[in-house]
């Protein structure tokens, strides 16, 4: 539990947010997600996803999953890049296409 919370504590001193206050970005009925090759190993799968927090921020967030609880690895505004396959993702779901 403190290494939680001092990776939280962690996060908000490099990204400004504090992992207990992004948590509503998973109920963005838009979050993109997807598996992180990159950085899952054998001990651990990891993911990442692009989400709206707060209806007004896109949020990148890379998580793992363990014993069915989401721990969440770091939390960042989201690039220009990243809101933009955001958002077309969000145009593609909402126009009906």
């Amino acid at each position: 539990m403190v290494l939680r919370q001092r990776m939280s504590l962690l996060n908000k001193k490099k990204h400004g947010f504090y992992f207990s206050e992004i948590t509503d970005v998973f109920d963005d009925s838009h979050l993109m997600d997807w598996y992180d090759n990159g950085h899952s190993s054998m001990e651990e799968d990891r993911y990442i996803c692009l989400g709206r927090w707060r209806d007004m921020v896109i949020l990148f967030v890379a998580f793992t999953e363990r014993d069915g609880i989401v721990h969440l690895i770091t939390a960042r505004e989201a690039t220009p890049k990243e809101r933009k396959a955001y958002d077309e993702n969000y145009r593609r779901e909402t126009s009906g296409n």
